[in-house]
């Protein structure tokens, strides 16, 4: 076959392609008019910090356990010790909590460490931002995602620090060991 022709060939063949494409379907959305649903595990959302919804206190305890596992050093967190806390989680707080978006790796090690499950990521998209500042989450935004995921708790990630050590413990899924034999007296 001379280089014509398969020139030629590949031609068409490519020609083809584009012509099946043309009058198939599309898979594109018009978003945001248009959305599609979010995967039940999918993680690349934004983060939460959830505060108890009957005395309206913030979980987070300040202990800073997230900002030491962080590989990415993202996390800040001030502690402030106050008054004894009406859910019975002790008496710290965290003064200043940001969250630096841009360089987070989505790894869940802050959620997965978080005794108190404070800090949640969601399935909610992160919006747009403009300039870097709107990737830098603080304490209040951060609790308005708490909010938003009070009202919309189907966003809320399958990922919180309890499921994901109850689905890791050592234990769960094991059978119980037998029972060992009784031990005979000697004569």
């Amino acid at each position: 076959m001379s280089s014509l022709d398969a020139t030629l060939l590949t031609s068409f063949h490519s020609m083809g392609t584009t012509l099946r494409n043309f009058f198939s379907r599309s898979n594109t959305v018009q978003y945001p008019k248009v959305q599609r649903p979010v995967p039940a595990q999918w993680r690349g959302g934004s983060f939460a910090l959830t505060f108890d919804a009957e005395t309206d206190e913030e979980n987070c305890i300040g202990c800073r356990l997230c900002e030491y596992i962080c590989p990415s050093q993202i996390i800040s967190v001030a502690l402030l010790k106050g008054e004894k806390r009406k859910n019975g989680q002790g008496a710290t707080y965290a003064e200043k909590f940001t969250l630096d978006y841009q360089a987070c790796m989505q790894c869940e090690l802050c959620v997965q460490v978080c005794p108190t499950d404070a800090i949640v990521m969601t399935r909610f998209l992160h919006p747009s931002p403009y300039d870097r500042d709107g990737l830098f989450l603080s304490k209040e935004r951060l609790m308005e995602n708490g909010r938003k995921l009070l009202e919309q708790p189907d966003f809320a990630s399958h990922a919180t620090g309890t499921r994901l050590r109850e689905g890791t413990d050592a234990s769960g899924g094991l059978p119980p060991e037998p029972e060992a034999p009784p031990k005979e007296e000697p004569k």
